[in-house]
């Protein structure tokens, strides 16, 4: 079976964290798909939204979806979260199965300086779909070595959407509808979260 896994701090969830799923369950056959939010990412120095209320918006954005599923261990164990130590994780509990990492092409341009990228490449396939500034030919592919066979580069549609705009929006006073699936926007609207006059992280 392959299973997609997509980690992120997901602050809020929107729909680019679900499109390009979707696009890539679809084209690379994945069965189950595993949303791990981190409780600290190392690839970020702010801090972000209190991990219950991450957990509940992603539930929420993935009800219905019995085959996605939100793994939780990376706020579990003390920060930051390394995506080798997941994969491990996950590959121990699902042995035989085929484990397909997800990311956008603008996270894969980093890559090259992740912990271990040649272990996470023994572990896993990588699935990254386009996003700016890195789409079609101006897809950087760093030179770590294995990456090119074990990398599919895929075209998702046009999802151009941020966390941080979203943040910044809500901040402002200013409608995020049509950006997160509808349960997400009333769960921000009734815990206040993100409101006017919050530091815009």
């Amino acid at each position: 079976m392959r299973i997609g896994v997509f980690g992120g701090t997901f602050d809020p969830v929107h729909d680019g964290h679900l499109l390009p799923v979707e696009a890539a369950a679809m084209k690379f056959q994945l069965r189950r798909v595993l949303y791990v939010p981190a409780r600290l990412s190392p690839h970020k120095d702010v801090r972000p939204t209190d991990a219950r209320h991450r957990v509940a918006m992603l539930a929420l954005a993935l009800a219905g979806r019995p085959d996605w599923s939100i793994d939780l261990q990376e706020l579990d164990r003390e920060p930051p979260s390394f995506t080798v130590d997941t994969l491990r994780s996950i590959a121990a509990r699902h042995p035989g199965d085929e484990l397909w990492l997800l990311m956008g092409t603008d996270i894969l341009a980093g890559f090259d300086r992740w912990r271990e990228p040649e272990a996470i490449l023994k572990l896993a396939r990588i699935a990254a779909f386009e996003r700016e500034p890195y789409t079609g030919a101006a897809v950087r592919v760093p030179g770590v070595a294995g990456l090119p066979d074990r990398l599919s580069v895929f075209d998702a549609g046009s999802v151009r959407i941020s966390a941080t705009e979203l943040r910044n929006a809500l901040a402002a006073g200013r409608s995020i509808g049509g950006r997160v699936p509808g349960p997400v926007a009333e769960y921000i609207t009734k815990h206040g979260l993100y409101k006017p006059g919050m530091p815009q992280r």
